[in-house]
């Protein structure tokens, strides 16, 4: 644009000093505003005065025939000081419209996060209300469920009496019977307490020494797979307001859902770490990760990817809602380097 600009004064100077007529001075400023507005003032200032120094050529040529000398300058001068002034105003403007396109920018870049933000709170909100919707109906049913179990209870330890040692078959089926009902109270209770968990009884506590025994309750389901633990803890380890047996009961979900995707001869890392006012603790397992298809399910009620028998779907979503009664997160990823990484951060108060 600087070239195209000089370009126009020097055919403008060209025109005045050939024909004489000066009366088209104003078309200078073309020149003028394109360097301003297309390049910076400098530009605009350089053009300007080059501009004058044009006029001033031509009008020096018929001043010595007509003797007006200082006339020349005087009209350079004042075109100088247009341009200037033409300047200042088109370099205002500009940077005017630069401010406002970046206003604009701004604006438009906190929209679509606070329009993204919102599809977020509305899915957090189908969630929690898909969530207690579930809660209420596991709560009818627990409750409609639990009685019959009782009976049930009542008539597989009356049978187990009467049976005689010696009959291998009867033995057996109570045997079958006894681990059928134990399996399905454990999922009603495991129902009542993800739809009404009871009140915490938060102390301050040891979270190490909560890990230990949780790893105690699960040493026979480690062992018979043959894993290794590595403990990686922080020392020294911050006193957490921690409700004891139900901090286990997350443990021992996240533990025993880690050794069941960890095959034979692998190993389980827990790490700790103390990050700002956070507490921070990752289980590593060194299984094949969660599936692109299982990520969004993990903590849906029900939702299980283990065998018949072996899992009711709903100890991740307790663990969380555990968690979340603590002021903390729960969060399950896949490492890079292979197997999933559970995340628990608890705020140290």
């Amino acid at each position: 644009m600087t070239t195209l600009a000089i370009a126009l004064v020097a055919v403008i100077g060209w025109f005045d000093y050939v024909t004489g007529d000066f009366s088209l001075a104003l078309f200078y400023l073309v020149p003028v505003g394109i360097a301003t507005w297309y390049s910076d003032a400098a530009n605009g200032w350089f053009m300007g005065l080059l501009s004058a120094a044009a006029w001033l050529v031509g009008e020096l040529a018929v001043s010595r025939s007509d003797g007006q000398l200082l006339l020349p300058y005087w009209n350079a001068a004042m075109l100088a000081l247009i341009c200037g002034v033409v300047v200042q105003v088109l370099s205002a403007l500009h940077s005017l419209q630069v401010e406002l396109e970046e206003r604009v920018r701004r604006r438009t870049a906190s929209l679509v996060k606070a329009n993204a933000e919102l599809d977020a709170a509305r899915m957090h909100f189908i969630e929690v209300d898909k969530l207690e919707s579930i809660g209420r109906l596991a709560t009818g049913v627990a409750h409609e469920v639990k009685n019959p179990l009782m009976t049930i209870t009542m008539v597989v330890d009356y049978l187990s009496d009467v049976v005689p040692a010696g009959d291998p078959n009867g033995r057996t089926m109570i045997e079958s019977l006894q681990e059928a009902v134990e399996r399905a109270n454990r999922v009603v209770s495991e129902m009542l307490e993800f739809a009404r968990p009871a009140a915490l009884s938060l102390k301050p506590d040891n979270f190490h020494l909560i890990a230990e025994r949780a790893f105690g309750l699960v040493k026979h389901e480690m062992t018979r797979k043959h894993l290794g633990v590595v403990r990686d803890w922080c020392e020294p380890v911050p006193q957490l307001w921690l409700d004891r047996n139900k901090m286990a009961q997350v443990l021992v979900n996240v533990f025993m859902n880690a050794s069941h995707a960890t095959p034979e001869g692998g190993t389980l890392t827990l790490r700790t770490r103390v990050r700002g006012s956070q507490f921070i603790a990752e289980l590593d397992d060194t299984g094949t990760g969660i599936s692109q298809a299982h990520q969004a399910k993990l903590f849906e009620p029900f939702f299980t990817t283990k065998p018949v028998g072996q899992g009711t779907g709903l100890g991740l979503s307790v663990a969380r809602q555990i968690i979340q009664l603590h002021g903390g997160t729960l969060r399950l990823a896949n490492r890079p380097e292979g197997g999933a990484r559970v995340t628990i951060q608890i705020p140290i108060k």
